[in-house]
This record gives C-alpha cells, structure tokens and sequence, in this order.
C-alpha cells in the first residue's frame, strides 16, 4: 500500500525586510500544524470529523459504491454518457487493475482508515471528558473498521493498519486474521457507543451492532448472527417504517427503520445522492438534471414481484414524455428505479439518506442465518411475513410447510432482491448464496471463479513491492 499521507503541514515564513536589519517573523492563520491540531479537542474534533467525512460517501462516491455492488449483479445495468463505458466493464466482468472506479473506492476507504489512525494514535494526550473520550475512540474505531469490512468484501485480503506510522511496504492480513479482528472491533465498540446520540448522524451502538449482523451474515457465522440480530431487535428503538414508498423521502429521513445511514443534503453542492439524475429516462417530465448516464433494471428482475407487492411501485415501468408521447420501458430491460426521489433537489444533489442498513435486513438477517442452521422454521416465516406484510396487506404470506430449506434459502435471496434493490447489497447477496458467477454465465457474461474479488488498483501494486495482485488479474 502506498505510504500514507498525512495531509496537516505547517509552514514557517521568514521574510527579509532589505530596509531592515532584523528579520522579519510572520507567524501564518491560515494554515494548521501537528503541534497546534493534534493536541487539543478542537482539532481532534476536527481529524474525527474528517474520517466520518471519507467514510460518508455523497455524490460520484455513492455511484461508485453502487457499481461495484449492483452492477456486476442481475438487478441493474448502466448504458450512457460519460459512464457508460467503464460501467460496461464492470457490468461485463472485463475490468482490470488500472479501473479507475475501482481505484477510486479503493483509495477512499484508506483515506478515512488514515485518519482514524492518526486520530487514535494522538487522543490519550488530549483533555476531553473521560466519559466523551471513549465515546470519540469507540466511533473512530467503527469508522476504521467498517471501511475494512468493505475492504474485505472487495478485494480480499488487504494489509491490516492500525498505527499512523505504517511499515512502508506491509503484507496482507490473513483473511483468518482480519475477520476476528472486524468481529472483536465491532463488538467492543457495540459495548462503548450509546443507544442514541445527541448530534444526529454519529455512530451508535445499532449501527455497530447491525453491521456486526451484516458482517457475521456474510461470513457465515450463522449462530452468531442471529445472536447479533437479536441484540439490535432488544434495543427497542428500531422498527419497520409503516410506509415502503414513503419511508426514503427527504421528509422521512432519521424515521424508525434506518439504522445506519449515509447522510446526504441538497444544501452543499457535491453532497447529496444524485440517484435521480441517473435514473430519469429521456424526456421525463422533471425538473433538474437528467444524465445521459441511464440507470436500468432487467425485466426479470422487475417480473418476479409479486402483483400486490407496493416495493414494486418504485419502479418505473412506463411514463408519458414531456412532448406527449407515451414510452413503455418493461419490456426492454429499461424500467427505473425511484427509490430516492427528491422534488426539491438543487443541481444534481438530493437530500435522501442513503441507508447501509435497516431494521428489514436484520429481520431477514436473522431469518436467513436460521434457516441455515435449522431448516425452515416458524420463526423465519415469520420474520419473512413480517417484511412482506409492509410490503403490501393483499400480498400472499409464506406458509411453513411450503419449503424445503433450499427453497426457503432461494425464497430469502428473491425477498431480499424486492426489499433492497438500490441498496447497495446484491453482490455480498448473490456470492453468499453461491449464485454471483452463475448468474453472471446466464446472462451471457464471461464471469471466471476470480471475479469474486476486484483487482487492486495498478497503482498500489507498483507502490508496494509486498502486495500480491488477487488472482486472475
């Protein structure tokens, strides 16, 4: 991995008057230095505030996240633009080591890891509160770890930092290693952070449990998933919001299903979702920017909802342009998805909450690792049911005696493709129920064994002389 930089300089202007004997020493305002940011609150608060910042992914960063998630996945494809071509790699499992998405997500992730580090490595020394000091390291320590989890998820085995002094060339972590480290963190900062925080948006105790949940799912530690599912429901503070279609709008944000969330606004340009722009389909009726850059989803997928299922509601299957013409897009791999709509963006930017998990993906978490572990059983009907009755009061419930625990499994990857498409979530679905290449082949791509990980980015490979490119690449 490259050296990490650290980017807090100081400068030190010394000027020579010629009408002058003594020099003259300008002491400079504008800029910060180790010694006057590292060693007190403030600018602690404002390393912390940094890492949340890089890990909080808004605009283009957001988009990136969702290609590498759903575009090599059999919900959603991308044609158009100034993106279509690097999305078709992607989308045809012909991208390589010098992508320069997956470059971008790659580095990201290490930026916010570097400023937690730093952070850590200097906040003993600074005189915060005992009680808001572990509060801070407890947040700083989920920050880095959930941008390993998704390290981990991408590219396999990476190297482990956990100092802001790093060996210049350091080796990959055994992936052995790395999961009882993201699970040990998880839990031990899930024991520090509260329930609920004054300053809305930092890190609780839910989100760290949740995506322990995620993480333990994904794993296949399935007795210790429902354990950590069943944490999060003992809160108490979490539910399913009663509206599907309502619970993502801007109005709603902060409502009882979201627990952990990527904050987005309209009110910074660059810092909202710009999940409409790309999804608009020509000559839309809509004010603000339609991309040429089109997001899509196959009609198979958009087929398989139920009839009475709402969720399918948010998708957009015909639409009369704004010259009158009425263009039908089921039927040619070109409906939409308007799970985040904003009717008051500005520019590009919306204000939607992207949401990393919600209280439906623990239900069906659990529900899930259950089925594993015992077969079907009532209770994962039951979790089940309970999504799909929000889903819509006319859907058909699923009954026990239905299934086989095969057909209970496939059933729960279906649910969960109609109850998170958009989400950022059917790749990890899709590899975990074995199902990533062979739904790839089907569509006709040329998915290999190794495409179950992303190349390191070229650039990392020629600055670290210990770091082994995955296989394939």
């Amino acid at each position: 991995m490259k050296t990490i930089n650290i980017y807090i300089a100081g400068l030190l202007l010394l000027s020579t008057l010629n009408s002058c004997e003594e020099q003259l020493v300008e002491e400079p305002y504008d800029q910060l230095i180790p010694d006057n940011i590292l060693n007190n609150e403030v600018g602690l608060e404002s390393l912390l505030n940094s890492a949340y910042g890089n890990m909080q992914v808004h605009r283009f960063g957001l988009i990136q996240w969702h290609y590498l998630e759903e575009g090599p996945s059999d919900l959603f494809f991308e044609t158009g633009g100034g993106q279509g071509r690097n999305a078709a790699f992607i989308q045809d499992f012909t991208f390589d080591a010098e992508h320069p998405w997956i470059g971008g997500a790659y580095n990201g992730l290490w930026n916010a890891i570097r400023d937690v580090n730093l952070f850590l490595d200097n906040v003993q020394d600074v005189t915060y509160t005992q009680a808001d000091k572990d509060i801070r390291i407890a947040e700083a320590r989920f920050i880095r770890v959930f941008n390993y989890y998704l390290l981990v998820k991408w590219f396999g085995e990476v190297p482990l930092i956990l100092s802001s002094t790093p060996e210049l060339y350091p080796e990959k972590t055994p992936a052995s290693e790395m999961n009882q480290f993201i699970e040990n963190e998880l839990r031990a900062v899930a024991d520090v952070l509260p329930v609920a925080q004054a300053e809305e948006n930092r890190i609780t105790k839910g989100a760290a449990l949740a995506v322990l949940t995620k993480f333990l799912l994904n794993t296949k530690q399935w007795q210790k998933c429902v354990g950590a599912a069943d944490e999060v429901i003992a809160l108490e503070v979490y539910a399913l919001y009663p509206d599907y279609k309502g619970m993502f709008a801007p109005e709603n944000e902060g409502n009882s299903e979201f627990v952990f969330v990527m904050p987005q606004t309209r009110d910074a340009s660059g810092m909202g979702t710009e999940w409409l722009s790309l999804s608009l389909p020509p000559a839309y009726p809509e004010d603000g920017p339609n991309f040429a850059a089109q997001f899509r989803y196959y009609d198979a997928f958009v087929n398989s909802f139920d009839a009475n299922d709402l969720r399918k509601d948010l998708i957009l299957t015909h639409y009369v342009r704004n010259d009158g013409q009425e263009v039908e897009l089921l039927g040619n791999d070109n409906s939409r998805s308007f799970k985040f709509r904003d009717p008051a963006r500005i520019g590009a930017d919306q204000e939607n909450d992207f949401p990393v998990v919600r209280y439906a993906d623990i239900l069906l978490s659990k529900a899930e690792a259950l089925n594993e572990l015992q077969g079907p059983n009532q209770e994962s009907i039951d979790l089940i049911n309970r999504v799909r009755l929000r889903a819509g009061q006319n859907m058909m419930m699923l009954s026990l005696g239905n299934f086989d625990q095969a057909g209970l499994r496939d059933h729960i990857l279906d649910e969960r493709g109609w109850e998170f498409f958009s989400e950022i979530k059917r790749r990890s679905d899709l590899l975990r129920h074995g199902k990533f290449i062979e739904r790839a082949l089907a569509r006709g791509k040329n998915a290999e064994p190794y495409h179950v990980l992303f190349p390191f980015p070229q650039s990392e490979i020629n600055a670290n002389e210990n770091l082994v490119q995955n296989e394939g690449y």
